[in-house]
């Protein structure tokens, strides 16, 4: 099997700033017992990741870690899906061949897998008392961000009284425009697995038999289905796609920082069902490098580490973390936004997810015809 990925390793300056070498070493307010941990990620010198993102998301992450712990090179390894990571990881165990130290990605399906086999290595960290509990489903699976899917739309073709802000009214808005988005509307197909399987099952779980319905009220304009965020984003740009719904924010609003995609794009929350997926981390059974795996959980799950993903692209989870300096949203601000954590519909560690996979699969080909 041929495993493709790039590699991403971020270099130590020879030279130090005095500034930052005041940053270096655990927070003060960490308990004493720590300095074993970081004694030991020093001596162990490396750490290995598995995720799926990419190496601007990780730029901001490993400087900051860097300079906390020179000494320890970090290196990250891009799959190319969710799945791949846990494959992966599971391929390297079976032949006792080196693997990853820590594990990060967006597939709680998989998570739940991943539990259930025994291959997560339980770590109280000492920043797991600012995360609420649906961030920590298990002992040593922490959450990294907490990024929601929206709505997406082409200003050009959509005006703006039509712009969707909440699910029932893009359901009636379809009704109403059949022959101007007929084939002119876009997701992610819950018959391809991962995240379309995820996100569909999310809301779902929401909204019961009105999220069925809504569905089918969408049916007749015969979706279109992607695979994933990019080609969405780009045919929405192109007017290819009228608007897309469940279309993944952390793909699509870098492209808001081209002013020229800026005046095509638009976007909205789902206001009466913001699907949010919980992207995960864990130090697998396998680790070699534990104690420089453990540095790594308690920085991200830390204030600055979380502030560090978010100028990477990703959403922050950690309740206390506000958007500003480079941070478009945050856990928080979503739910301020949206009017409360009632509105929020989670992607999170259900087991029903993985229970039900089939038997939902089937409904939903059903409800929009898909053979």
């Amino acid at each position: 099997m041929v495993w493709i990925g790039r590699r991403t390793a971020l270099a130590i300056p020879a030279l130090v700033l005095a500034d930052r070498a005041l940053a270096q070493g655990a927070p003060p307010s960490y308990p004493q017992a720590y300095r074993d941990i970081v004694a030991g990620g020093e001596r162990e010198g490396s750490l290995l990741v598995y995720s799926i993102m990419s190496a601007e998301n990780w730029r901001p992450v490993l400087e900051g870690f860097n300079r906390r712990y020179p000494k320890i090179r970090v290196e990250t390894l891009d799959l190319p899906n969710s799945r791949e990571v846990f494959e992966r990881y599971l391929a390297e165990r079976g032949t006792n061949s080196r693997t990853a130290d820590l594990l990060a990605t967006a597939d709680p399906s998989g998570w739940i897998e991943f539990q259930q086999r025994g291959e997560v290595m339980p770590y109280e960290s000492p920043e797991a008392a600012a995360w609420p509990a649906w961030a920590k489903p298990w002992p040593g699976v922490y959450t990294i961000s907490a990024d929601p899917l929206v709505f997406i739309f082409n200003k050009l073709l959509v005006p703006e009284a039509q712009q969707p802000k909440s699910f029932a009214q893009f359901a009636a808005l379809a009704q109403e425009n059949q022959g101007r988005w007929r084939n002119k509307i876009t997701s992610y197909g819950a018959h391809f697995g991962g995240f379309g399987y995820s996100a569909n099952f999310g809301f779902v779980q929401k909204h019961g038999d009105r999220a069925w319905e809504w569905f089918r009220q969408l049916a007749p304009l015969q979706p279109r289905w992607e695979r994933s965020g990019g080609p969405m984003t780009e045919k929405v740009t192109s007017g290819e796609y009228a608007a897309g719904w469940f279309v993944s924010a952390i793909t699509f609003w870098p492209r808001l920082n081209d002013p020229a995609r800026a005046r095509v794009l638009g976007w909205n929350f789902i206001e009466d069902g913001q699907l949010v997926i919980l992207r995960g981390m864990a130090i697998p059974k396998a680790a070699r490098n534990v104690n420089a795996a453990k540095l790594m959980i308690d920085y991200i799950a830390s204030a600055e580490g979380q502030q560090a993903f978010g100028r990477g692209g990703l959403t922050p989870a950690r309740p206390d973390v506000q958007p500003g300096q480079g941070i478009r949203h945050t856990y928080s601000s979503i739910v301020q936004a949206i009017g409360g954590e009632k509105n929020l519909a989670f992607i999170d560690y259900n087991p029903a997810m993985v229970d039900q996979y089939q038997p939902f699969v089937d409904r939903w080909k059903s409800a929009f015809g898909v053979s």
